[in-house]
């Protein structure tokens, strides 16, 4: 680590020349964080073993043997855990003296798995739930969270319980987690504790005590924003309260706070010590595209990453749910691709005697990691874009539109961060700003600013106008704004040769379109065109969208010199239809203002491409190939990797300044020669079934 202490190293300039850290940018626009590249210690196999237990369940940990728990951990290639203070339900799993302890426990469940991985040499933190705690929620409905209909998250006498929400403002409930902080923390040799929900659940809270600070500062409580800066800072203060408390009890020891993935990051993340990002893929509240968005933003705050995801089928508690060893491999290489650090979650049984069944898939897949630390440890992106981000604080980031913009880009091989107008994000080559983003007169000054020293932007749609209305503030480049689009669908007929092969075509632009007049040094990529009429109940015909009438002086897609236009929600309708064509057209974009792009392949779209850099005596570029093959499904289960089809025939292109041609194989363990075409270095990648590492020393 940099000779500074962690706060000062945590505050220092991200954007401080990498030349101070030793580390030599290979070109202008291109960012390696040197606090990153500088991430060493840290486990990369975690289990996140979840415990939570109602009254209902009579005896807790009935088969618990503490030399066969860390046995079967050891044996499953895990080097650090998760265990349980306190669950959601409220209940204690060791003596506390504040309580409860679940009834159903006889023994001191959490000391005696603490003991079993120290013995192990296996880093331990222990769980503790914060703001949903069913036993304080029926006992102090004063500390309740009240929504806007006065309503609480307390379940109605005829549901089956579940979670519960506490609010954060409430002085004597933060006081009462402090003293239970400090308790286990100080009671075990723990090397962590890791606080889930400790955050303001809904983003608002209507109970007196909150209305009264929110009022005390002149504010309407019914103002949202109001609502999220007054919630962003009391959960500002709870994790440094919980921090300092964990910091008293036991100096040194590592604070972790779940589900910090939410704007406004910076404000809050000098209290914590690493990312911890739950992102299971199975589950539908999350998906595929979850993890690759939140990663690339919560990464530029300087702290190890970790990625979630679960041996579950679908998500937490899912019994009897088991994925293949495949699966769980592709997942895990996608997760150390981005330079983050793995994170398996897992629910003990009642009986607290792990599954063999489940440590026999996570031993599989985590040998695979352990092969490849040697690869992965202080492991920055090298990134070359960046994708805007911005919303209310505590808003999270997975739009439609973040997620459609990830997707594509990811597609189309950009190496990307993604970052909040405040950030530093004129370090990048690339700055896309996604339709919905709320550009302001200053923002848009710094952009043009940008654009006029050379810097490349991408604007889709309303992002080109102040405020997400009028005016434009793209004029200066020959671009002007006249209004949106009064058809639902527009359509979209290419000017420039984007869709090789087949003849001229009317596309749909299923999420409507925005008008743009190119002139100037502008250019017309593709010309927007319109049906005939709008359909509705008096106006329609045959099954869905009324036809393509056409074509419109308005522009659906242009550039001017290194700015390029996209005159239609390019990222939600990519989301949402994942119109091949959509994919196309910003392929064809890239190519003009992004001429010179990291690395490139003719693998097919599933696969993710990936670039590292690492330091060290040989600095080296790693380049991760991730096989995303996936079986057919049908809309009501989640996407399952199980039987991977080899990606054969593949070639990956480094446009970076590479020392010798000699590449090395790190997951097949083959040496491999690349050749030259000018200043990019071209190598046939060996047979993936699901992950390899190109290793190019830089």
């Amino acid at each position: 680590m940099l000779d500074l202490t962690r706060r000062q190293w945590l505050s220092a300039a991200s954007a401080a020349p990498l030349a101070q850290t030793g580390i030599q940018p290979p070109r202008r626009g291109i960012w390696i964080d040197p606090r990153l590249a500088d991430l060493r210690g840290k486990p990369w196999r975690k289990i996140h073993l979840d415990f939570h237990n109602s009254h209902h369940i009579p005896a807790i940990g009935g088969l618990f043997d503490a030399a066969e728990f860390g046995d079967t951990l050891l044996k499953a290639n895990v080097n650090a855990i998760v265990v349980f203070a306190k669950d959601m339900h409220g209940y204690f799993y060791y003596p506390s003296k504040f309580g409860p302890v679940h009834p159903g426990l006889k023994f001191d469940l959490l000391g005696a798995q603490v003991e079993a991985c120290r013995q192990r040499k296996l880093a331990v933190y222990a769980y503790y739930c914060t703001a949903w705690d069913n036993y304080l929620a029926e006992r102090h409905p004063e500390w309740l969270v009240f929504n806007r209909d006065r309503t609480t998250y307390l379940p109605k006498f005829d549901q089956t319980p579940g979670w519960t929400a506490l609010c954060i403002a409430q002085e004597g409930f933060v006081r009462l987690m402090e003293q239970h902080t400090a308790e286990f923390v100080s009671r075990y040799p723990l090397d962590g504790a890791w606080f889930d929900m400790p955050y303001p659940i809904g983003g608002e809270c209507f109970c007196e005590e909150c209305l009264t600070q929110l009022r005390a500062r002149g504010v309407d409580p019914l103002d949202r924003r109001a609502q999220r800066e007054h919630k962003q800072e009391l959960e500002t203060r709870f994790l440094e309260r919980l921090y300092k408390s964990v910091q008293a009890a036991r100096p040194g020891c590592q604070v972790d706070f779940n589900n910090q993935a939410a704007y406004g990051l910076g404000g809050r993340v000098k209290w914590m010590d690493n990312i911890d990002l739950e992102a299971l893929p199975s589950a539908a509240s999350w998906g595929y595209y979850f993890f690759p968005l939140v990663t690339r933003y919560t990464r530029t705050f300087g702290l190890a990453n970790y990625g979630m995801t679960g041996r579950f089928k679908a998500s937490w508690a899912d019994f009897g749910g088991l994925k293949l060893p495949a699966q769980l491999d592709v997942e895990c290489a996608s997760i150390v691709a981005n330079a983050a650090r793995c994170d398996i979650g897992d629910q003990m049984p009642p009986s607290a005697r792990l599954d063999r069944a489940v440590y026999h898939v996570i031993g599989a897949s985590y040998g695979r990691i352990k092969a490849l630390e040697p690869y992965l440890e202080a492991a920055a992106p090298v990134t070359e874009a960046a994708l805007m981000v911005k919303g209310l604080p505590l808003d999270h980031l997975n739009s439609e539109a973040n997620l459609g913009w990830v997707k594509a880009l990811m597609e189309c091989r950009v190496q990307f961060d993604a970052a909040e107008p405040d950030a530093e994000w004129e370090r990048y080559g690339l700055v896309v700003l996604p339709e919905g983003l709320h550009v302001d007169a200053a923002l848009a000054a710094r952009l043009q600013a940008y654009a006029a020293k050379g810097g490349a932007l991408i604007v889709s749609h309303d992002a080109g106008l102040v405020g997400l209305r009028e005016p434009g503030w793209l004029d200066p480049f020959g671009l002007t704004f006249a209004g949106m689009s009064p058809y639902k669908p527009a359509y979209m007929v290419p000017r420039q040769e984007f869709t090789p092969g087949i003849p001229s075509y009317e596309y749909a632009l299923y999420e409507g379109a925005s008008q743009w007049r190119a002139s100037g040094p502008a250019t017309v990529v593709a010309q927007l065109g319109e049906p005939l009429f709008q359909r509705s109940p008096q106006h329609y015909t045959s099954h869905a969208q009324s036809p393509f009438d056409h074509l419109t002086d308005y522009a659906a897609a242009a550039v001017s010199g290194r700015v390029a236009l996209c005159g239609f929600p390019l990222g939600a309708s990519y989301y949402s239809q994942g119109y091949w064509v959509y994919r196309a057209l910003l392929k064809h974009m890239l190519k003009q203002v992004l001429p010179s792009p990291i690395v490139s392949s003719d693998a097919p779209v599933s696969a993710e491409i990936t670039v590292n850099w690492q330091g060290g005596p040989q600095p080296r570029y790693l380049v991760h190939v991730v096989n995303w093959s996936a079986n057919r499904g049908t809309p009501r289960h989640p996407v399952f990797h199980e039987e991977p089809i080899t990606l054969t025939g593949v070639t990956v292109r480094l446009n970076l300044p590479v020392k010798s041609l000699r590449v090395r194989a790190a997951v097949s363990g083959v040496d491999l020669t690349a050749s030259r075409d000018g200043g990019v270095a071209v190598v046939a990648v060996p047979p993936v079934k699901v992950h390899e590492v190109l290793v190019f020393e830089a």
